[in-house]
Formats: structure tokens, sequence, C-alpha cells
């Protein structure tokens, strides 16, 4: 689900983008989606820390419009052990998948799921247990052939190892890259009824390399909380369940390190864990930091190089967000913006800094001034 800006039918009322003065507001941070303003003659900014003039704003004063921001996207990646023991487990998650999903749309928040783990008869040993998720979650060709569900649902069909959850997770981002997303909140989930190879430090530094949007990540696991000795000793259902070596200790210390949720495999009740882990993936998500660029009207194109961005704080002061060329200048500048991409843009973003302010203001709104030339951030 993207940002909700209903800005493009207003522009209409007034003018032409990048062919007259306009301002537009296009978000409302802790505001009313529905609230809808008009004015004209609003003045230079008060307040901005950018430390430019902005005497060419009071051109910009034609249409305002305030719509809601959204909250952040969530980026979920499975991957679900297909050893022999797996069985129930397995059976576990395919009932589980819908009634998870479905709880975190019913919230408004829009996730992609990326699933790990072969598909029935695609585990090249016929010993090993096979995954697939039924409509409507699963799509596609439908169980057992393909049940990706694109753009939202993607299945890498790929044999994991009971050991190697952690590490596949690293060795497959190249299949599943495209389905993250900049402004995501990104949730990592492996289900193992095993221990595994990797070290939870090991894993935590193969995944921050692979690029800088897991910096947050959050860990979620279904393993088993005692080893097979253990359980048998106390007669737990561990005894059972778990494989020979089975205690997910790195599980353990990734959920403690993130913050994530875990649940005990071996208990095999698996509504209440997804249930906790449907509740994560709202609680971690907060408001967005990206807002789509309205389409201008018929005949008309937008100019890139006339767009700024005004922030209004809870006590009305006015602060000129200076543009940057992009994420990797975010670092040279107090707080800046940029463009999704620099040939026909789509979407305006704001640096990790400037986001973490704006998610701290509870009142703030955000505009979108169009119609003046476009102002760069001052550097440090």
């Amino acid at each position: 689900m993207k940002l909700a800006t209903n800005i493009i039918g207003i522009l209409g009322l007034s003018c032409l983008l990048g062919a007259c003065s306009s301002s537009v507001s296009s978000s409302g941070l802790g505001t009313d989606p529905s609230s809808t303003s008009q004015g004209e003659g609003e003045g230079e900014g008060e307040g901005h820390d950018q430390g430019d003039s902005h005497d060419t704003f009071e051109e910009c004063a034609a249409v305002s419009q305030t719509a809601g921001n959204e909250y952040q996207p969530a980026d979920v990646i499975f991957a679900i052990d297909n050893s022999p023991s797996m069985g129930d487990e397995i059976e576990e998650v395919r009932a589980n998948m819908y009634a998870f999903s479905k709880s975190v749309a019913d919230k408004g928040l829009d996730m992609n799921v990326v699933l790990i783990s072969c598909r029935p008869g695609d585990c090249d040993k016929d010993q090993f247990l096979g995954i697939c998720i039924d409509p409507p979650f699963g799509g596609g060709a439908g169980c057992p052939a393909d049940d990706s569900n694109p753009p939202a649902y993607l299945h890498i069909s790929t044999r994991v190892p009971s050991t190697k959850g952690l590490q596949w997770i690293v060795n497959n981002y190249p299949a599943y890259e495209n389905m993250l997303r900049d402004n995501a909140v990104r949730h990592v989930v492996v289900i193992s009824d095993d221990g595994d190879d990797w070290s939870s430090s090991q894993f935590d530094t193969a995944l921050r390399a692979l690029d800088p949007g897991f910096e947050g990540y959050v860990f979620h696991g279904i393993y088993s909380y005692m080893s097979k000795v253990e359980a048998c000793a106390a007669s737990h259902p561990c005894c059972n369940y778990a494989a020979p070596d089975g205690e997910g200790v790195p599980y353990r210390e990734l959920v403690s390190l993130t913050g994530g949720v875990s649940g005990d495999l071996c208990e095999q009740d698996f509504d209440p864990v997804f249930e906790a882990l449907a509740g994560s993936v709202i609680g971690h998500s907060k408001l967005s930091c990206s807002w789509d660029i309205p389409a201008p009207p018929a005949g008309e194109t937008l100019d890139p190089t006339e767009v700024n961005m005004r922030l209004t704080d809870p006590n009305g002061d006015e602060h000129f967000i200076g543009h940057v060329a992009g994420a990797s200048d975010c670092g040279k500048v107090e707080h800046g913006w940029y463009y999704d991409k620099p040939v026909n843009p789509q979407t305006v973003l704001v640096c990790p800094q400037t986001c973490a302010w704006i998610q701290g203001l509870a009142a703030a709104t955000m505009d979108v001034l169009f119609g003046c030339e476009t102002e760069d951030a001052t550097p440090l």
C-alpha cells in the first residue's frame, strides 16, 4: 500500500506543475488524511535551519492539501528447514500464513513476503519435505508447481538444510533483492527444529553487509528451546520434536539482539506465535519517510528541478529541507531529501537523520512545494 497523497485532482484547480507557482502539502504526520485546505499568500518559512534565503517561496503559494502519511511497509523473509523431521511444523506454517498476512494488512501495512524453502517435489532428495502456501496468500500456478504471488509474495524454491537457515538467507539475497524496499522495516524469520552452523554474530555481520536497508532489521525464530538430551531428561515435548542437536542458541541470541519474538517449536502450537509475529511487524513500523510525487495534469510534465520540501513542526515553525543528489550524500548535511531516481522520479525520500527527526514529531506536516527552483541542502 503506497502513501495516499490524493493530490492529482487538486492541482488542476489552480495551475500546472512547472508552469506556475504552487504549494502542495503531500503529507500530514499525525493528521486526518481527509483534512483539506486551500490558501494563498503563504509567506517565507520561519524557523528554517538551512541558512538560505527563501524569499522566492512567497511566489509559490497557490493550493495546499493535507494528506495522511502512512506507516512504513514491512519486508519479511522466511527460511524454513526442509529436513524430514519438519512435517508437523511445515503444516503449521501453511495453516498460519494467511491469518498472519491478513492481520498485518488489516492494520493498513503493506507487506512483502519472501519464503526460502523448497516446494513439494522440488527438494532434490525424496525424504526432505517441501512447503507451498495456498491461496489467497499463495497464487501463481498453485501448489505444488508455483505458489509465488507477485508483487507481494515470492517463493524461492531451494532446499534449506536443518542447520543452514541463517546462511541460506544471506546466500539467496540476489534472488529476493528486488522484493526489498528502501523505506521498509525488514524482518527475518527462521523456523527449524535444529541448531545452526552460523553464530549469531556471523549472521548479523553478513546480513548487514548485504545492503544498508538491513540496518535495524528484526529477527524472529521458531526453534527448539531445549536440546533433545535436556528435553528427554525432563520429559519435555522437545524430546519428540527436536533434532538431535536441536537447540536454537544463535536464534535466541538474534531475537534478543534485535527485539524480535520467538516461539518454542516443541510446543507445536504456532497460532499464538504467528499472532505475536504479526504484532511485532505492526509495532516496528513507524511513519513512512517517503512520498509519491503526484502526476501532473494531462498534457503537462513535472519539472523535478522545481520541487522543494518544507516541514512545519508542532509549534508552527517552518523548516525548509534542502535537496541532496542521493542517499549517499545524506551524511554531508544536517537534513536533506532526494528522489528515488534522477530521471523520471516517482518518489521523494528524506535522509535517515531527517526521517528520525520527522518521526519524533507527533503532529508535524510536510509540504512538497512545486514551481520554484530546487534549493540544495547546505553542507555541514
